[in-house]
């Protein structure tokens, strides 16, 4: 006699839980660790943030390139040769573009090698960039409203320069940097990026559940970081620090 067969019943799907939204990257400005706890929860992407990083990245190029561009055009002018085109310009922003994503990919990096994937350094870092949109965006409003005199050396500066383009040039950089959107130019640049290493650092620490590694990871970009933005600003920075008188 044939036994009935038994129907297994398929065991009752898993229910499905949805994913928390991950935080706004500006949320990391206001509370670095209820940012972090946030952020713990949601599945780990390296680009989560990096719209923020680009965006930060491009208004730190048109930045320096509308506070140099005064020098250059009144060094060309005086000196009687071609007055430079915007693409010299475009040059300057790409350039600031490239070093911002590189000083990004540096903090992930190195902020990998201190703290661990735990504490997954490339999305804190690149929350971190939201802190400096706006400050380029001072920085360019300062910038278009200085006045065209401001930009220009005085006579003692333009005859020490004589009458070749580079020494022109290092007087018009120099009287750049004498001006207030020069000064804030270099302000944000270097102290924006020590910022940014100390808010990753409360972030990390929460992620992570270490401390010290957190502090490893918010000291090992550093360095480097500002190195790279110093490159960027380089010759507004020396031109700076070879002021008479400064």
């Amino acid at each position: 006699m044939a036994r009935p067969r038994t129907r297994h019943r398929p065991p009752d799907p898993l229910p499905q839980v949805d994913e928390p939204p991950a935080p706004w990257p500006t949320e990391l400005l206001t509370g670095p660790r209820l940012f972090a706890r946030a952020l713990a929860p949601t599945t780990p992407v390296l680009w989560r943030y990096l719209g923020v990083v680009v965006l930060s990245s491009v208004l730190s190029g048109v930045a320096y390139a509308l506070v140099v561009r005064h020098a250059t055009m009144w060094a060309a002018t005086t000196a009687g040769t071609p007055v430079p085109s915007i693409l010299n310009a475009l040059i300057d922003v790409l350039g600031g573009t490239f070093l911002g994503v590189l000083t990004a990919v540096l903090m992930w990096g190195l902020g990998t090698l201190g703290a661990g994937r735990a504490a997954r350094p490339a999305e804190v870092y690149g929350a971190s960039f939201a802190l400096l949109p706006p400050l380029w965006l001072l920085v360019i409003v300062w910038t278009l409203l200085t006045p065209a005199a401001a930009w220009i050396p005085g006579t003692a500066a333009t005859q020490a320069a004589g009458t070749a383009l580079s020494g022109l040039q290092v007087a018009g950089l120099r009287a750049a940097a004498g001006t207030q959107a020069g000064q804030l130019l270099l302000l944000v640049t270097l102290l924006g990026t020590a910022a940014q290493c100390a808010l990753a650092v409360p972030a990390l620490a929460t992620l992570n559940g270490k401390p010290g590694r957190a502090v490893l990871g918010g000291l090992l970009p550093l360095v480097p970081a500002l190195l790279v933005q110093f490159v960027g600003i380089a010759p507004l920075a020396i031109a700076a620090l070879n002021r008479p008188g400064g």
